[in-house]
C-alpha cells in the first residue's frame, strides 16, 4: 500500500472545506432547534429570527464549533469538512497542532485575517506555501491529500 502524499492546499480547497463545515453546522443546529427549542420547549419564531432568545441550538452550535474546529483540528488536523475534502492542518514539522494552538489560530483567523477585506485568507492565493496570515503566525500549513 503506497504512503499518503500531501501538497499545500489552495484557496478553493480550503473554501470548499469551510463550506462543508458550514453546511454541517447549519443542519445540526437546525435539527437541535427544531427538536429541542421548537418542539419540546415551544419557542415561537423561526430558526433565523434574530430577536429570539439564546436557544439550545445556539449553545449546541457554539459547542460544535469549538469541538470541530479546535479539538478535532488540534488533535487530528481535520474538521469534518476538511476530512470530506481531504485536507489536514499540520504544524511546520508535520504534526498535529494541539488544542490551544488550534484555538489561537481560529481566533486569530476570525479577528485578524477576516475583517481587513479578507486579505488574510486571500493571501493563500499568491503565497508560495499557500499560507493565510493565521497560518504564518501559528506556523501551520493546510495540506491536501494527493494519494493514498
Amino acid at each position: 500500500m503506497p504512503e499518503e502524499q500531501w501538497e499545500f492546499a489552495g484557496f478553493l480547497d480550503r473554501l470548499i472545506a469551510d463550506f462543508c463545515d458550514g453546511v454541517i453546522l447549519v443542519v445540526l443546529a437546525f435539527v437541535a432547534y427544531f427538536i429541542v427549542d421548537h418542539s419540546i420547549l415551544g419557542h415561537p419564531g423561526g430558526f433565523f429570527d434574530q430577536h429570539r432568545p439564546l436557544s439550545t441550538a445556539d449553545i449546541f452550535a457554539w459547542a460544535w464549533v469549538l469541538w470541530n474546529f479546535t479539538y478535532l483540528v488540534g488533535t487530528t488536523g481535520q474538521s469534518w469538512g476538511r476530512k470530506v475534502v481531504g485536507l489536514k492542518v499540520v504544524s511546520t514539522e508535520g504534526s498535529p497542532i494541539g488544542f490551544w494552538r488550534s484555538l489561537g489560530r481560529n481566533l486569530f483567523a476570525a479577528f485578524i485575517s477576516a475583517p481587513i477585506l479578507y486579505l488574510g485568507f486571500l493571501c493563500v492565493i499568491w503565497d508560495d506555501e499557500k499560507q493565510a496570515w493565521h497560518d504564518k503566525v501559528f506556523q501551520t500549513y493546510v495540506m491536501r491529500r494527493i494519494s493514498r
